[in-house]
């Protein structure tokens, strides 16, 4: 604990905290105060936390922190309630625990939290998916997530990539160079196309094929888009089927009787935890809140007060239970029966809490095996498998990766030998050079020895330049005959399309006055069709808000009727309970009234008074006996601690006696 309260002081201490800790100020800091600084650390991570918190309640901040933690991913080492609890009450290990994870991942937490605004996908009941509109707008969403996953890895790429100014100024200067070319030669083709005779028409035939290759590409694109969107109406149609088939397998062998009951039984359950459990668990949180938030405005505790406290409630659970032992033994027949159906109904409700517990619990195991199921369902279909290899495809699909391994093996064999050889032709590739540079030296020496020193570079200059200005030649005859070639091949191309062109013009005209008699017709008719849509579709919506009421009021009185018959059965049930033990009770044969619960709850009941009785005394002989025990196991450690110093003493003395004896022989 020490190494990490100084780790988190030496980060705090830096930028852009400059945090002024030592080990001991820190470890005296306030629960509020402590849950400040770390509420300050995420305020850096995330500036949507910078807040001070006498201005938030503790459930509110509790909240808060535990939904930042759970978008930056960190899993706390004890369970969520108890993590919850330590940071309502500042506890120091949990938030120190905290502090220490995030300080030492804060850029990555700050990149995590950053992204974690925009990519943690909302969870949509199934349910609710199913409205077209609604799936519409959550495919819309996906794919929105999925274009920001892009865009920030080509940011992060783009960050990454650091130009230098000279590599800038570099791409800078071949651009210009590219414009200038790019201009003489615009120049030069409107010189050569300037004395052409019929330059507009030629103009206007290339500006009506670039609109034509513009339409057809904005088609293309179009025709693309309708693919998109059959192949997602072609993926959610086969998602629907698959559910359908799971659905009515499912419910093959399932009848009326058995879905009705497993309704009912599912309705019992949700009824249970809506209307007795989760009121009560909220009411024992408020509860629990309410205490805590009393205990942190009190001051703080000595020890004598705690003891004193300890003290107090003792004397009370005593006078509690004499209390409850006078009330046992003044109670009448007609309260010892209150008491024994009590106790029979805490008996059942605890039952049905521990099982509405494990349902709880087997819900949330099915929910995320379900999830679970999806996910797996999704990433099938991402990789373009529909279903999983079964049998013989399996076999084969092994048998391909197989071959692949092999092919692989062979390629990488023959990698390594080709680089093998590289190596070796890098090698002869030094020694010629060397060896080229030997000669080169040999002959400038010569060269310098008879007075024509450089003779050689300037040949060899010469002839660079004269084998350039050969290829720059020939790549100017090039590319005039190809300029020649396309200006012969476009103006072809324009006489093609205006000769293919001219009979669809003929043929356009009477058309445009038949479409415009059309769209006066389908505007008539629109108008038409909307004034009636509207009238229809008011009647349309009274009628459908009359029989939506109806509905709910037959649903009101359906449950309503369901839940009396429910209640009249359990009624029904108490009441045989009560007229059993009312016979038995009746019943003045002993063995037969033995059996009854009301003398089986009194005998457990006498027995655990008695064990109690016993348990009290032997704890009073415990506390009278504690003191001396205690004075008597620390003479005990006295009298052990003596005779360890006296061995160790004696131990020494003998030493010193057996090398005085030494020293004597020698």
């Amino acid at each position: 604990m020490a190494e990490q309260v100084k780790s988190i002081i030496e980060v705090l201490s830096k930028p852009p905290f400059n945090k002024n800790f030592n080990i001991i100020s820190f470890d005296n800091l306030e629960p509020l105060q402590l849950l400040q600084v770390l509420n300050d650390v995420f305020a850096y991570i995330d500036p949507r936390n910078k807040m001070d918190l006498r201005e938030e309640t503790p459930e509110d901040m509790a909240h808060r922190m535990l939904k930042f933690l759970s978008v930056l991913k960190y899993s706390p080492a004890c369970s969520v309630q108890e993590f919850q609890a330590g940071i309502i009450t500042g506890e120091k290990s949990i938030v120190y625990q905290t502090l220490a994870w995030v300080l030492q991942n804060l850029e990555n937490l700050k990149t995590r939290a950053y992204l974690g605004r925009y990519l943690v996908k909302v969870d949509v009941p199934e349910e609710i998916l199913q409205d077209d509109e609604v799936e519409k707008i959550n495919q819309e969403y996906l794919e929105l997530l999925e274009e920001f996953k892009e865009v920030h890895k080509a940011t992060d790429k783009l960050k990454s990539n650091q130009y230098t100014a000279a590599d800038i100024k570099k791409d800078i200067q071949q651009m210009e160079q590219e414009n200038e070319q790019l201009t003489k030669t615009i120049e030069r083709k409107k010189a050569r196309v300037e004395s052409m005779a019929n330059i507009d028409e030629l103009l206007g035939a290339a500006r009506s094929l670039r609109r034509e290759q513009e339409r057809q590409a904005n088609i293309m694109e179009q025709r693309h888009s309708q693919k998109t969107a059959v192949q997602v109406a072609e993926n959610k149609y086969q998602r629907l089927m698959t559910q359908l088939k799971e659905l009515r397998a499912a419910s093959q062998n399932m009848s009326v009787e058995k879905l009705m009951m497993k309704l009912e039984e599912e309705y019992k359950s949700t009824q249970y935890l809506v209307e007795e459990k989760l009121p009560k668990e909220l009411a024992a949180k408020k509860k629990s809140c309410n205490n805590i938030q009393k205990v942190l405005l009190e001051p703080a505790m000595t020890e004598d007060d705690v003891e004193e406290l300890l003290e107090k409630a003792q004397d009370l659970q005593t006078e509690l239970n004499d209390l409850h032992q006078q009330r046992v033994s003044k109670s009448d027949n007609a309260d010892e029966k209150l008491v024994m159906f009590r106790k029979q109904a805490m008996m059942i409700a605890r039952k049905k809490e521990a099982l509405a517990e494990e349902l709880k619990e087997c819900t949330n195991e099915w929910t995320e095996a379900e999830n679970e199921l999806s996910k797996k369902k999704e990433e099938m279909r991402s990789t373009g498998a529909e279903q999983v290899l079964t049998g013989p495809e399996f076999k084969k699909y092994i048998a391909m990766i197989r071959n692949k391994g092999n092919i692989y093996k062979t390629k990488r064999s023959e990698m390594a030998d080709l680089r093998a050889e590289v190596g070796v032709l890098a090698r002869t590739a030094d020694i010629l050079q060397n060896q080229y540079n030997e000669v080169k030296q040999t002959i400038s020496h010569m060269e310098k020895e008879r007075g024509i020193a450089g003779y050689t570079d300037t040949q060899d200059k010469l002839e660079m330049i004269s084998v350039s200005k050969g290829e720059t030649d020939e790549k100017k005859g090039q590319i005039l005959e190809d300029m020649s070639d396309m200006s012969d091949k476009l103006n072809a191309m324009i006489s093609e399309k205006k000769a293919a062109l001219a009979p669809i013009i003929k043929e356009l005209r009477p058309l445009r006055s038949k479409c415009n008699e059309l769209e006066l017709l389908h505007t008539q008719k629109k108008t038409e069709y909307d004034s009636l849509s509207a009238s229809l579709g008011s009647n349309l919506h009274n009628l459908e808000q009359e029989v939506r009421e109806l509905r709910e009021t037959a649903q009101a009185d359906e449950s309503r009727h369901h839940y009396l018959m429910h209640s009249k059965q359990l009624l029904d049930a108490h009441q045989q309970k009560v007229d059993d033990e009312l016979g038995i009770y009746k019943n003045s044969d002993p063995a037969v009234r033995k059996t009854s619960l009301r003398e089986q709850y009194n005998r457990k009941i006498l027995e655990q008074d008695n064990l109690g009785k016993a348990l009290r005394s032997k704890q009073k002989s415990v506390r009278e006996q504690h003191a001396p025990n205690v004075a008597q196991m620390a003479m005990w450690r006295d009298l052990q601690q003596l005779l360890s110093v006296k061995a160790s003493i004696l131990q020494r003395s003998s030493e010193a006696d057996i090398g005085k004896e030494n020293i004597l022989i020698l």
